[in-house]
């Protein structure tokens, strides 16, 4: 919040679980009743459970279901629903570059949470596209910033950072301002696309 209010933006803060319904609800009104519109979200809440299936079990598979798939529905519903009142709006969908593009170690089940992402997105733009909102997914590998589900990834996996490197052509990890440029643009200038999974892996290819 700091930095948007010196940069000379407006910015307020509100606390929601995405996993609850009801307050995902009572975020979207509460940005509608302080803002008076909804032009553009996006939808970054995530959770991991970094074990192999083998070891994995149906608890900790649901408790990652209920904020990366359960809660990336809710949102969707209650961003459409004002969206739509209000003649309206883009929608960026956090997804993963192991969703349905390639697979890592101990990710199988936040991967399959985040393909159901993906599903979610081109549906639902079936769904809204008339009403002039575009939904668009958008899959990376952990950007270059303090990300603690990238750390923890890593501490799971037993790989480095420069392991998961030597796995992207160009070298390096996405800079926090291209990511930030890539959500600017799906939200701006690529309004009409929608539907779609914009990848930014840096060309990344399973270890």
């Amino acid at each position: 919040m700091h930095r948007i209010e010196v940069a000379g933006g407006t910015a307020t803060f509100m606390q929601a679980d995405v996993s609850v319904e009801s307050e995902v609800a009572g975020l979207v009104d509460g940005a509608m009743h302080t803002y008076g519109c909804l032009d553009a979200t996006v939808n970054n809440a995530g959770a991991e459970l970094p074990v192999t299936i083998a070891d994995s079990d149906a608890a900790g598979f649901a408790a990652v279901i209920a904020t990366n798939l359960e809660g990336m529905r809710a949102c969707l519903k209650h961003e459409i629903r004002v969206m739509r009142s209000s003649g309206g709006g883009s929608i960026v969908n956090m997804s993963s570059f192991t969703s349905d593009l390639t697979a890592a170690p101990r990710n199988g089940l936040d991967g399959a949470t985040k393909g159901g992402v993906d599903a979610l997105t081109k549906v639902a733009v079936v769904e809204v596209a008339k009403d002039g909102i575009n939904i668009n997914a958008l899959a990376f590998i952990g950007a270059d910033v303090e990300n603690g589900m990238f750390q923890r990834f890593l501490a799971a996996t037993g790989l480095s950072q420069d392991q998961i490197l030597s796995a992207i052509p160009v070298g390096r990890l996405l800079s926090a301002a291209e990511l930030c440029a890539a959500v600017r643009y799906l939200t701006s200038e690529a309004r009409f696309m929608t539907g779609t999974t914009v990848v930014l892996d840096g060309g990344y290819t399973a270890l």
